[in-house]
């Protein structure tokens, strides 16, 4: 079975060859409530600070998937990956 950060990665890059290039920065921090050190993922497409903050990689896998499915619809409706034509090369 393939892990969640696999997965992650696949729909990122599948979503990057649609045009769509999301990022994910981590942040690491000592939480007093925990009493451990967390992991903060934030996922962004313009910059972090406006980006949605997860800190569980099973809640962003969930929301790249929306996203994914929101890419899959617009491509349906004739829109096609965004980005240019295919076999172009940037």
């Amino acid at each position: 079975m393939q892990s969640l950060q696999g997965k992650i990665n696949k729909l990122l890059t599948a979503l990057r060859l649609h045009g769509r290039t999301l990022k994910v920065n981590t942040q690491q921090y000592y939480s007093e409530k925990r009493d451990k050190i967390v992991t903060k993922m934030i996922l962004w497409e313009t910059t972090p600070k406006e980006g949605e903050t997860f800190y569980s990689k099973a809640d962003l896998l969930m929301r790249l998937a929306e996203i994914w499915k929101e890419v899959q619809e617009s491509d349906k409706e004739g829109e096609g990956p965004a980005g240019g034509a295919e076999g172009e090369d940037d």
